[in-house]
């Protein structure tokens, strides 16, 4: 009777240890997932901040106007008057667009007249993810193919926030009044079974209304839409052939 009395306290003792323990553990496995939860949403919103939110980091603007140096009052005198060879070397050497990776492929340029046009290879389809998070009944986050809508919707942003970045550099970098910017992207031709690379969108800039923008806080697609620009974009089969606003050079470095 000792013996079983002693071995009953124990167990009185134990099992409120045991379930302490065990709910501790729970309490543990489910703050390390919604750690795990919240680690992988905010890296995908993230990304798909910076895609559709190129043109939300603005340069600082080169000030011609207060040049003290000579060589630097010339090159600005030629800027002014529309000088090609001139504006084109500057814009080459001061440039920082292509080293920004997620922008395009390739961006080239090219002068007529003064007037300037940049030419974006952009990133295919695949650079918008596949897929989004869908909470399970456990509390669990799992991957899900992200609707077409969606996805074509995200890449349509991105298209127009690159746009966007390469006027809002160029304004920044020469004194110029508008600026013609074409994406070239892969689409879908009639009686071709391959998707080819043409121009889908092509603006032209004015450089009053980009400086006024608020560009952190633009919403791309919108902002495009209020210059005067060629596009033809539907939601499931994502963008089509136009006519660019400006010739594009055949022979031409991207």
């Amino acid at each position: 009777m000792v013996y079983n009395d002693a071995m009953g306290s124990l167990g009185r003792t134990i099992r409120p240890a045991v379930r302490e323990y065990e709910q501790k553990e729970k309490d543990r496995q489910k703050r390390a997932m919604e750690k795990s939860n919240a680690q992988d949403l905010n890296e995908l919103e993230s990304y798909i901040r910076q895609i559709t939110g190129l043109h939300h980091e603005v340069i600082d603007e080169i000030q011609w106007a207060a040049q003290t140096r000579p060589e630097a009052k010339q090159v600005y005198a030629k800027l002014r008057a529309g000088d090609d060879g001139t504006l084109m070397k500057v814009v080459k050497s001061q440039q920082t667009l292509t080293r920004i990776h997620k922008l395009a492929r390739g961006l080239g340029f090219s002068v007529e007249n003064g007037l300037l046009h940049a030419i974006l290879a952009l990133h295919k389809q695949t650079i918008v993810p596949d897929f989004h998070f869908k909470y399970m009944p456990s509390g669990k986050l799992t991957e899900v193919k992200m609707p077409r809508e969606k996805s074509m919707k995200l890449y349509q942003a991105y298209a127009s926030s690159a746009v966007l970045k390469v006027a809002s550099d160029i304004f920044r970098l020469v004194p110029v009044g508008n600026v013609v910017v074409t994406a070239i992207a892969p689409c879908r031709v009639v009686d071709s079974e391959y998707d080819e690379e043409w121009p889908v969108i092509s603006g032209n800039l004015k450089r009053d209304q980009v400086m006024s923008l608020d560009m952190p806080n633009a919403e791309p697609i919108a902002a495009l839409r209020a210059f005067q620009h060629v596009e033809r974009f539907h939601p499931t089969q994502g963008f089509g052939r136009i006519v660019p606003l400006m010739s594009i050079p055949t022979r031409m470095s991207i």
